[in-house]
């Protein structure tokens, strides 16, 4: 089995601290157990619709992929970039990008895991403690 290197990052980070991180899966992983580990790394509460697709540019959703498609059957996209949209209301956008290197699985091989973390997470509502203090 081959493993994949994605990096999950904001595709408009105007902040000052960066946030990315990498993370290694099995490629029969689906967009769902994606879905539910990208939930686990950035600490969201997982109460809303999510969706991923596919394009050139962020805000221009050229295919949506259900969540039950392996990333074996999303990879190659042939330029086009993967993209995860969580929380309709809020908009939480991430852009997802697969390494070119080419790894494979071994017995000790423990996934998914996190192999890179830049920055903090950000905080999913941000001034909602202060709001109803």
């Amino acid at each position: 089995m081959e493993i994949y290197t994605l990096t999950i990052r904001f595709p408009y980070d105007d902040s000052e601290e960066p946030w990315s991180r990498t993370i290694e899966v099995g490629e029969n992983y689906t967009l769902q157990q994606l879905h539910t580990y990208i939930q686990k790394i950035i600490e969201f509460d997982d109460e809303h619709l999510y969706e991923f697709y596919a394009s050139r540019k962020p805000r221009n959703k050229k295919y949506s992929i259900p969540s039950t498609t392996k990333l074996n059957e999303v990879y190659p996209l042939n330029r086009l970039k993967l993209y995860y949209l969580f929380d309709f209301g809020d908009c939480w956008l991430f852009e997802l990008k697969k390494s070119r290197k080419k790894k494979l699985a071994s017995k000790t091989s423990v996934l998914p895991t996190v192999i890179e973390a830049v920055g903090e997470n950000p905080e999913q509502y941000p001034g909602w403690e202060d709001e109803y203090r």
